[in-house]
């Protein structure tokens, strides 16, 4: 009889023992995995962290880490999926209802965003960035207004937030704000003197004006200002080989036009402009070759099939000219009937 009760006693502390030291094992592991987080080693952490979850489900914030170092690596459905499961068992957890929503824009699901947004604010104030995101999502929306208000909200929260500055500029501009939009884009480059973004945007509303030659100024300024870097963007090359086309310098405008299609293969803008400055120094193959994968790449777009068209014309391709000249008036006749005519 002694010998059963000391034989449970033994077991019921081999139990203990048990897991007290799995939860060690997994505190240790958690600790790794955040260790190799603040390395910004985030795949390797992802990893981790999904390992130390498997071991404990629920018993330490991994998902939440988990969904942070996803973000960083740029899959935002793995972090969504994270979060998800992370808030089954903490479902008033504004860290990750907020990082839910930015993850969901970035999916460019701007009204669920939205709704983790609106839930994560019942728990816990927004910050400015939180609050640029909103203003994102309503212009993903297309809801313009109420993109601006969150934007001037989140700026007014955080006067040195300078990508809020940078969006809310981009919404003045896109609703013919220019004024607006130039003091926004200012305010970005008093923060961050040599922002190649707010530059070239700037360069946009300076050809607005019609001051060709400061807007391409302002775009030089900005590919240079880009390139000390590692992220570029082919938006100021074509910008700039956009405005030096229309200026009729053909030969200088096709380098930065090339950039832009290289940096930005999938654009078909940035192809449909290089043909057509190809077509006008007579490089027809080569309008051939841009202007057709335009098409290929967006092939509702009236203008790439007129353009292409006049490089057939100009081959004396005629059949195919007459294709593309009546696929364009066929786009062009949709665009133009009720929305009650073209369902």
């Amino acid at each position: 009889m002694r010998s059963a009760v000391a034989y449970a006693v033994f077991l019921v502390m081999a139990c203990l023992l048990g897991a007290l030291a799995s939860s060690g094992q997994t505190n240790t592991d958690f600790d790794h995995a955040v260790a190799e987080f603040q390395k910004r080693n985030y795949a390797s952490a992802a990893a981790m962290f999904a390992r130390v979850e498997a071991a404990s489900p629920g018993t330490t914030d991994a998902l939440l880490y988990r969904a942070k170092s996803l973000v960083h690596t740029g899959d935002f459905a793995g972090a969504e999926s994270a979060l998800r499961s992370y808030l089954q068992s903490h479902a008033n957890s504004p860290d990750a209802l907020y990082m839910l929503g930015f993850a969901l824009n970035r999916e460019d699901r701007p009204a669920a965003s939205l709704s983790a947004y609106t839930q994560a604010a019942a728990i816990a104030k927004p910050t400015s960035d939180d609050l640029k995101i909103v203003g994102l999502d309503y212009a993903l929306l297309n809801d313009y207004a109420d993109a601006m208000q969150w934007l001037e909200e989140a700026v007014t929260l955080d006067s040195k937030n300078k990508d809020a500055w940078y969006y809310l500029g981009r919404a003045y501009y896109t609703k013919a704000r220019l004024a607006d939009a130039r003091k926004a884009f200012q305010r970005v480059l008093d923060l961050d003197p040599v922002n190649a973004r707010a530059e070239n945007n700037l360069g946009l509303i300076l050809e607005t004006e019609g001051k060709p030659d400061v807007a391409i100024k302002a775009y030089r300024d900005a590919i240079a200002w880009q390139e000390r870097g590692s992220q570029l963007s082919e938006q100021p090359y074509v910008n700039l080989g956009n405005l030096l086309a229309e200026q009729g310098r053909i030969q200088e405008a096709i380098a930065p036009l090339e950039k832009a299609v290289a940096l930005a293969p999938h654009n078909a803008y940035c192809r449909m402009t290089l043909g057509v400055c190809y077509r006008k120094l007579g490089e027809m193959k080569k309008a051939q070759r841009e202007l057709e994968r335009a098409t290929e790449l967006e092939p509702e777009n009236a203008t790439a099939h007129y353009q292409l068209g006049r490089v057939y014309k100009d081959m004396n391709q005629l059949d195919l000219a007459k294709k593309e000249f009546g696929r364009t008036a066929e786009l062009q006749g949709r665009a133009s009937k009720p929305i009650s005519e073209s369902r």
